[in-house]
């Protein structure tokens, strides 16, 4: 019996501790599922900042779900594990002092937290600032929402400028920052096509070691910029923190920090608003750095094969177009690709009557030229409009009955000249009206260029602060060159034709590189007075073929083998 009762003790001893380190292995081991988009609640994931992140997130084949507070906090108490944890914009400005203490445990105990512009600033159940600075300043290694020192200039508006070590840390494209010389330590003014200075909401910042002292903090009678030695140290960081952009009076834009055994990327801007805003670009890249390079998550490429692409769109719109297109041809230029060419297929180009368009319709030269080049692999498409500008200047959101037969008419000449309905569109001027958006759709095209999200490939657009309601409909961003779009535009911007063409190359290799596809457009008439140009072209176009990493692709083609899911159909914790 005393050996029956050992033995049956024994037995009870290795099961319990069984039960007991079992299950606990388990959550140890436990693979995490990707990143995580706090939300305050379950109603927030249908608001439509929530639903900006998510779709970048989506493009950036990156995975994501959602949490609410209460189940982030549930999850980390309980020892799951979660790789990465976003805290976003707009849609999460209140936060319990029990959420702030997670993350803090969080982040201590190795977990990686992106931070944006005004998470967590005010009390859980009103819109009142809950500390005299932000609670997360600690945490992201700056002191920033200084309300109580900086009143009315809390807030901050104007342009931001990327260092050199943060344009190859975030992988900035060519083109997108404007560096006033070739130093190492220069900072480069973040551009768009068309406009002088992109200009962004920020909050003011100081270190958040540093000690108060008299004259440290603006007042409201205070002189209306503060001294530059109150502002972080910047490019080499201050202690833990790597400061990658910054605005004109030194205040942190983007930042990391290390804190404990982890890591926190501080985003000083509203990044999900500003998508929905059609100016996404820094979202992707915030998200793509926090996702691939702090949170080492794997990424499904936007491209088949994950070869990067070139999308070369060229725009025809008027009958000056016509002979550089057949020099073009007969010195090879159309035996690589395939591109992209788009057509306004009217009489008229710049007014009505002034007989300077290409008439597709009585136009067997350029008809014969549109089928061989269709025959031969290039994509053909919609260039608006009939009448070039009349469209680009004139259409609007309340002449659809004047307009909508200018995109019947060039839709169906170019359908017949090619024998197959075109697919994808450029609109003349960027003009595109909402109604035109919603033709599109209705007869099954699947993108259009955009001059919105410039730098991006292709991506869902919003239309007015929501997600678009056409969502068989890709948008696809020029790639800008500092604030022009294309050569047609070096000399109204002082530029040399070196400067553009260099940058050719380096999108090319940019794509390559990262696995992206990118469009760049131009207009063949301006084609003979850009002879290096059209050269680099070619000659990316010739490497394309052969190297392995890039080839071109009509942009059409592209997305028709990119389909996936919506966020909305995302599963979510």
């Amino acid at each position: 019996m005393p050996r029956k009762l050992l033995l049956l003790l024994a037995i009870l001893v290795m099961a319990t501790v069984a039960s007991m380190t079992w299950p606990q292995a388990d959550r140890q081991t436990q693979a995490p599922s990707g990143l995580v988009l706090l939300l305050p609640d379950a109603a927030d994931r249908q608001h439509a900042i929530t639903q900006a992140w998510l779709e970048a997130a989506h493009e950036e084949g990156l995975p994501i779900r959602t949490l609410t507070d209460d189940e982030f906090i549930r999850q980390h108490a309980s020892g799951q594990p979660i790789a990465g944890v976003i805290l976003p914009d707009t849609v999460h400005p209140n936060a319990s002092d029990l959420l702030v203490n997670t993350l803090y445990q969080y982040v201590e105990g190795g977990g990686q937290l992106m931070v944006n512009f005004d998470a967590a600033l005010f009390q859980l159940h009103h819109m009142h600032y809950a500390a005299e600075e932000s609670r997360l300043s600690a945490l992201v290694g700056v002191r920033y929402a200084l309300y109580s020192d900086l009143q009315d200039d809390t807030l901050h508006n104007g342009p931001v400028f990327v260092s050199r070590e943060g344009e190859r840390h975030l992988r900035i494209q060519p083109g997108k920052l404007d560096f006033a010389d070739e130093a190492p330590d220069s900072w480069g003014e973040l551009t768009t096509y068309a406009y002088e200075h992109l200009v962004y909401d920020h909050f003011r910042t100081a270190p958040w070691r540093a000690t108060r002292t008299s004259g440290f903090m603006r007042t409201r009678d205070a002189p209306s910029e503060p001294p530059s030695d109150t502002h972080v140290p910047l490019g080499s960081g201050s202690g833990g923190l790597r400061t990658w952009i910054k605005s004109a009076q030194g205040d942190v834009i983007v930042a990391s920090h290390a804190h404990g055994q982890g890591q926190v990327l501080f985003a000083n801007l509203p990044l999900g608003y500003l998508k929905t805003r059609t100016d996404s670009y820094l979202l992707h890249r915030m998200l793509s750095y926090f996702g691939a390079q702090m949170v080492h998550l794997p990424r499904l490429a936007a491209t088949p094969n994950a070869t990067g692409g070139m999308v070369l769109n060229l725009h025809v719109d008027s009958s000056s177009a016509q002979p550089p297109l057949n020099d073009l041809e007969q010195s090879g230029w159309f035996d690589n690709g395939p591109y992209s060419i788009h057509v306004t297929a009217g009489p008229h180009a710049h007014h009505e009557g002034d007989r300077l368009g290409l008439n597709i319709p009585q136009n067997p030269w350029m008809q014969a030229f549109l089928k061989r080049q269709h025959d031969q692999g290039h994509e053909v498409g919609n260039h608006g409009g009939w009448t070039h500008n009349v469209f680009g200047n004139e259409a609007d959101e309340h002449n659809r009955s004047r307009f909508e037969p200018y995109l019947v008419r060039n839709h169906d000449s170019i359908s017949e000249a090619i024998g197959q309905a075109p697919v994808v569109y450029s609109a003349p001027m960027g003009n595109q009206p909402t109604w035109a958006t919603q033709w599109l759709q209705d007869r099954g095209f699947k993108a259009f260029y955009t001059t919105a999200d410039t730098g991006l490939g292709a991506t869902r657009s919003f239309i007015q602060g929501q997600p678009s309601p056409h969502p068989g409909l890709w948008n696809f961003p020029i790639s800008n060159f500092k604030r022009i779009a294309t050569v047609d535009e070096l000399e109204q911007f002082g530029l040399k034709e070196d400067e553009i063409r260099d940058f050719i190359v380096d999108l090319f290799a940019h794509v390559s590189e990262e696995h992206l596809v990118r469009l760049f457009y131009f207009h063949p008439a301006t084609t003979p007075q850009y002879f290096k140009t059209m050269t680099a072209i070619k000659e990316q176009g010739t490497a394309a073929a052969t190297k392995t990493g890039l080839s071109l692709v009509p942009h059409g083609r592209f997305v028709g083998l990119h389909e996936p899911p919506r966020p909305s159909q995302l599963a979510s914790a």
